[in-house]
């Protein structure tokens, strides 16, 4: 399941100085958010997290796997109101013959909600 389909809708990406930012539209109706947690929705880290290799995936045009997460700061809690527009800001993009790094803040106009350094691998077909 691609989190970019449906989870989260991609509404926005502009390329910019040394990355790109996306602007991504939360879908509180996804099944996802009737489990986590029922009442009182929030979106799961590791949803954020799919979601930006998803766009980096996007940006690259190649097919990638997490590697690692060199660091993870969860600094704010993502509530899936109607039409909530989150904001992926990658910057620091590294790319060599077998991996990409990139560091991403995941923001709104006011709330900075996670930052996050990662390293993926190319999926070699």
């Amino acid at each position: 399941m691609r989190l970019t389909e449906g989870f989260f809708i991609i509404e926005t990406i502009h390329y910019i100085e040394g990355g790109f930012e996306a602007v991504l539209r939360t879908n509180p109706e996804h099944h996802i958010y009737k489990a986590h947690f029922p009442g009182s929705p929030i979106t799961p880290g590791v949803c954020v997290i799919q979601a930006a290799g998803e766009l980096l995936e996007n940006k690259l045009g190649r097919k990638l796997y997490l590697q690692s997460i060199k660091n993870v700061k969860f600094l704010m809690v993502i509530i899936p109101e109607e039409g909530k527009r989150i904001r992926y800001n990658f910057s620091n993009i590294v790319e060599d013959e077998s991996s990409v790094k990139a560091q991403v803040v995941v923001s709104d106009d006011a709330i900075v909600y996670a930052k996050i350094s990662l390293i993926f691998s190319y999926v070699r077909l």
